[in-house]
C-alpha cells in the first residue's frame, strides 16, 4: 500500500509530499519531492538544498540502498546544474557522479539508474567536455541500454532521450517522442512529459 507521501508525490503535490515524507522519516521520498519542486515547479535553490540534505540522510540511514544513492546523485546533479561554470559546481557534479556510480554498482541492471547516469555523462560532456569527466560514448551506451530495457517507462525514455539530445545523437528524437507519447501513469509522468516536449522543441529549433 502506498504511503501518504508517495500518494502526494505521484499526484504532483510535491511540497506536501516533502512534508509528509519528512514527518514519516522517509528520506528518499522527501528528497524526490524536493527535487521535483526544483525540476517541475521552478521552486529555487532552497528546495534543491532540501533534496540534497534529505538524500544524504537517506544514504546515512540506508547505505546499501540504490534508491538512496540515486536520490543523492539526482539532487546533487540539480545543484551542480544551477552552479554554472565554477569549480564548486564541478566538485558537486563529481559528487553526483560518484553517488550515481555507487547506485549502479548496487543495482547494475536498473534502467532508471542507467538513464540518469547517461544524462550525467551527456550533460557534463556538453557543459565542459573532457575536463568534466563526462564521456559522450558512455552516455550513448547507457542511454541506449536504458531505453531498450524499459520501453514503457516515461521516466527512463525521457532521461535516456535527454542524454542523447545533449550529445546530439540522431536517436534522440525517437526516444524523446516515445517518452512524450506513452500513457502517463501519474502527475510525475505528466510533468516529465512536459519537460520532454520542451527538449523536443529545442531539437526542432536546431534545424
Amino acid at each position: 500500500m502506498a504511503s501518504a507521501a508517495d500518494t502526494l508525490l505521484t499526484s504532483g503535490e510535491y511540497a506536501r509530499a516533502f512534508v509528509a515524507a519528512t514527518q514519516a522519516g522517509d528520506a528518499v521520498t522527501a528528497s524526490r519531492a524536493a527535487a521535483a519542486m526544483t525540476e517541475y515547479r521552478a521552486a529555487g535553490p532552497d528546495w534543491t538544498a532540501r533534496a540534497v540534505t534529505a538524500a544524504r540522510q537517506a544514504v546515512s540511514t540506508a547505505p546499501g540502498s540504490a534508491d538512496s544513492y540515486l536520490a543523492l546523485g539526482s539532487a546533487l546533479g540539480l545543484q551542480a546544474r544551477a552552479g554554472g561554470y565554477t569549480l564548486g559546481a564541478l566538485n558537486t557534479a563529481q559528487q553526483a557522479r560518484a553517488a550515481l556510480d555507487r547506485a549502479l554498482t548496487l543495482a547494475p541492471d536498473r534502467p532508471d539508474l542507467l538513464a540518469v547516469l547517461a544524462e550525467w555523462h551527456a550533460g557534463a560532456w556538453a557543459k565542459a567536455g573532457v575536463f568534466s569527466g563526462g564521456n559522450a560514448g558512455r552516455a550513448r551506451d547507457l542511454a541506449t541500454r536504458a531505453a531498450r530495457a524499459a520501453p514503457d517507462s516515461v521516466f527512463v525514455q525521457a532521461h535516456a532521450g535527454i542524454a542523447l539530445s545533449l550529445i546530439r545523437d540522431p536517436q534522440a528524437r525517437a526516444v524523446l517522442t516515445r517518452a512524450a507519447t506513452l500513457n502517463a501513469q501519474d502527475a510525475l509522468d505528466r510533468d516529465t512529459q512536459a519537460q520532454v516536449r520542451g527538449v523536443l522543441g529545442g531539437l526542432s529549433a536546431r534545424r
